[in-house]
């Protein structure tokens, strides 16, 4: 009896714990791989429903793209290579393929000789690029914590496919890559690089030895380079076809509504609506009144599909209202941040908003892993808005995104005709109250992507 006692309960625990791993696990899960297992559970199960939503996904990023601006804007960067002042004239000679981007990607990676960690990160990434082979979003974003430390051997990988210069996040850097990969080095390839980051207008409007003095080189070399980069492809992989444009499709939503208010909204179209066929559940009925052998399979056999049903349904329904709750949070903590934008973003663990939503750290993790909230200052990764507090002087509590965000404010608006230094940029932080050495102002100019005052400055 006690044998038998203890079965029961280990079973029940195995069950539990089972349907445990199952709910974290579609908790973590991108839309896109979600409504893959929702596909996958529907083939095998004939009990379930699946009603696609009347807006499809499609177009849904359709919607979304009208709306709000991507992540990278075109306008300042493709005129400045061509005559006619048309970006359609970079295409002239490209031969669009049936094959995609990435399933040509896919196809090379296949044939490279990486670990099988790597080989799926660069899996995740290459699915992650947009139409013109670049990330829309930092890479370490679109993969799950276990798998940022593959991250960089990934990139690389990628970096090193063809079409030459994607991997990367934005066309600059694709062509700074391509003159890389064609053998550029050394001080030619700063060069160039310093050119395509800063003296494409002067270029551009004919002003050779005004470029030429900026870049500290000669007309001649100044010409070279520029003749050299009007053979490079700003935008090299739109080479090949596509069957749709990925798009982020933003799960949640945060937005002030005409009254100013901030309004939470959960994206119900994201994913199709699940249900149990009523037909089963009374033919489960009459199989419990059949004794016979088959009938006792058949209905042993509904049973556990109809479980298996419910638990799915379960799971979504944990999964939204999770999401919903962290948003609520997300929307009280970071208030400044939905009414004024990524300067006024507040320093907040996850921590602080799970001990809020009453669950364990490791559930806001995984429901702020790969998904993303549509805000009035574009499309964020839910984790951007985790971030860790930087000091100031009078208590006032900053992000490090924030500070990041003012030190892009104080560079950019510079007018004195001189690069600030580190130095100078923490000395005028410090004005503001808010606490960061000159080494943390240079890893947040790095994370920035912008030059250090030297390179800036020539």
């Amino acid at each position: 009896m006690i044998g038998q006692s203890l079965d029961l309960s280990l079973k029940q625990e195995l069950k539990i714990n089972a349907q445990l791993l199952q709910t974290m696990e579609t908790l973590s899960l991108s839309t896109d791989e979600l409504k893959e297992k929702i596909r996958k559970e529907a083939e095998t199960n004939p009990v379930l429903i699946i009603k696609e939503k009347e807006t499809s996904y499609d177009a849904l990023a359709s919607e979304y793209r009208k709306k709000t601006d991507r992540r990278e804007s075109y306008q300042d960067d493709a005129p400045f290579f061509t005559n006619d002042d048309t970006e359609s004239s970079w295409m002239e000679g490209m031969v669009s393929e049936k094959e995609t981007l990435q399933q040509h990607l896919l196809g090379e990676l296949g044939l490279m000789n990486l670990d099988a960690d790597t080989e799926k990160t660069a899996e995740t990434l290459i699915t992650a690029l947009d139409r013109n082979g670049f990330f829309p979003i930092a890479p370490e974003l679109s993969v799950k914590d276990d798998e940022r430390k593959f991250v960089p051997a990934a990139v690389k990988a990628i970096q090193s496919m063809e079409p030459e210069g994607i991997g990367v996040r934005n066309w600059r850097e694709s062509l700074v890559l391509q003159a890389s990969m064609k053998g550029m080095k050394g001080k030619e390839l700063e060069l160039f690089s310093s050119l395509v980051t800063n003296e494409l207008e002067n270029l551009k409007a004919g002003k050779i030895d005004l470029a030429a003095r900026n870049l500290g080189t000669d007309r001649e070399e100044a010409e070279a380079l520029f003749s050299f980069l009007r053979t490079l492809t700003p935008f090299p992989g739109r080479k090949y076809g596509s069957e749709y444009e990925q798009f982020i499709v933003p799960e949640l939503s945060i937005k002030k509504n005409e009254e100013g208010n901030l309004v939470l909204t959960l994206n119900k179209n994201a994913l199709p609506i699940v249900e149990i066929d009523p037909s089963y559940s009374e033919m489960e009925k009459e199989y419990r009144n059949d004794r016979s052998e088959s009938g006792k399979e058949a209905e042993k056999f509904i049973k556990e599909k109809i479980a298996s049903a419910s638990n799915l349904m379960n799971q979504l329904e944990m999964r939204a209202t999770t999401l919903e709750k962290t948003g609520a949070v997300l929307m009280e903590k970071q208030r400044d941040f939905f009414l004024s934008g990524p300067m006024y973003m507040k320093g907040l663990t996850m921590q602080e908003v799970a001990d809020e939503i009453g669950v364990h750290e490791a559930t806001v993790s995984r429901i702020a892993s790969s998904k993303y909230i549509d805000t009035d200052f574009g499309i964020y990764p839910i984790r951007a808005l985790f971030s860790n507090r930087v000091e100031s002087n009078d208590g006032e509590n900053y992000s490090k995104n924030a500070v990041k965000e003012i030190i892009r404010e104080i560079i950019m608006e510079n007018k004195t005709g001189k690069a600030l230094s580190d130095q100078k940029i923490s000395d005028m932080l410090a004005q503001r109250g808010i606490k960061a050495a000159r080494r943390t102002v240079s890893k947040y100019r790095h994370e920035l992507d912008i030059d250090s005052s030297f390179a800036r400055s020539r």
